[in-house]
């Protein structure tokens, strides 16, 4: 009888942990990035992967997007638009902006 060598054996936890990954998942490194970040860090992580998650998003995989592109004249339509909206001291400051991002991304210090 041959012997096994139990370095070559996933454990339970591991082999739990990685099933139904794909093959590319688990050879990519990720995992073992992952498994270097502090407690805190993977706590953003799995936030961050829940908010980017679309309900339901296997319904827009099939869906054709018919959008034609923007010429030039609308782009430099919309960029005359904001400049104006600019000033006239509508939207937002830098920092207000950076304010908001810092409580949507909290990985942000």
């Amino acid at each position: 009888m041959d012997k096994i060598n139990k370095s070559d054996m996933a454990s339970e936890p591991s082999a739990a942990l990685t099933y139904g990954m794909s093959y590319q998942l688990r050879e990519s490194g990720l995992l073992d990035a992952v498994s270097r970040l502090s407690r805190e860090d993977k706590k953003c992580l799995i936030r961050y992967i829940h908010g980017t998650e679309e309900p339901d998003a296997e319904q827009f995989e099939n869906i054709e997007d018919n959008r034609t592109p923007y010429t030039m004249e609308e782009l430099n339509a919309r960029i005359d638009e904001a400049e104006i909206a600019i000033d006239k001291g509508e939207g937002k400051s830098f920092e207000e902006m950076m304010d908001g991002f810092r409580k949507e991304l909290l990985w942000l210090k």
